[in-house]
């Protein structure tokens, strides 16, 4: 989980249609009307607007959404906790069922991070062994329990995704243990370096917390600069 800046703007069909999809969601939340929370159009429209928030990326766990899949659309202040809210586009973010579901109806209030209005790095730390996500030991009690509460309300903790944080772990320490060897960047070390640097790459927190860890700052601010210097450049 990483920054997100949203520097995309919201799609003119929602600047359009937003409130008119707001009082049908209002009609069919209060029992007035029946239907699913949106339209199949407006979630295509949303689907489609999100998908580059991320680089075609959850938000919340950093794996890839199916390149012609449905994306979940997450509401950080959920529908049955603020129905005004409901397709305002600063509440929408991109995510993966497996992190939406568990969450879906819970009022947080706040505690969850949010990824396109801070920095969630900071608040992580990963065990070299297992890949599990845990609250870095840095925090005072309050930033702690915010970790925690995003970790649990997500799933983060789930035996696949430790997996995946565990093979990206061994790929980022093997390429530095290759650059060192050699001593400079050749050829086909640069080339990893690209696709490990490229924006769509998953695991972004695990490529920076291997990078950090070994004393490669610089590497890893570059990759936090191209990752949002790309979005700028959108």
């Amino acid at each position: 989980m990483v920054h997100t800046p949203r520097t995309l703007p919201p799609p003119p069909q929602l600047v359009k249609r937003g409130k008119q999809w707001t009082a049908r969601f209002q009609a069919i939340a209060s029992g007035s009307a029946k239907g699913d929370w949106a339209t199949r159009s407006a979630k295509k429209v949303l689907c489609a607007a999100l998908r580059g928030l991320a680089y075609g990326k959850c938000v919340y766990c950093e794996g890839a959404l199916e390149p012609q899949g449905y994306v979940e659309v997450d509401h950080y202040v959920a529908k049955t906790v603020d129905r005004k809210l409901v397709f305002e586009w600063t509440n929408l973010l991109p995510a993966c069922g497996r992190c939406n579901n568990p969450k879906r109806a819970q009022d947080h209030k706040g505690a969850l991070l949010k990824p396109d209005d801070e920095d969630p790095e900071p608040y992580f730390w990963i065990h070299p062994d297992t890949g599990r996500l845990e609250a870095h030991p840095n925090l005072n009690a309050d930033q702690t329990q915010r970790a925690n509460e995003t970790i649990r309300l997500c799933d983060l903790q789930r035996a696949a995704l430790c997996y995946e944080r565990t093979k990206m772990l061994e790929r980022v320490g093997r390429w530095l243990e290759q650059v060192s060897v050699a001593g400079h960047l050749s050829d086909p070390l640069r080339a990893e370096w690209e696709d490990l640097s490229d924006p769509r790459m998953e695991y972004k927190f695990v490529l920076r917390h291997v990078l950090e860890t070994r004393g490669q700052h610089e590497l890893a601010e570059f990759d936090r600069m191209r990752f949002t210097g790309a979005h700028a450049g959108k």
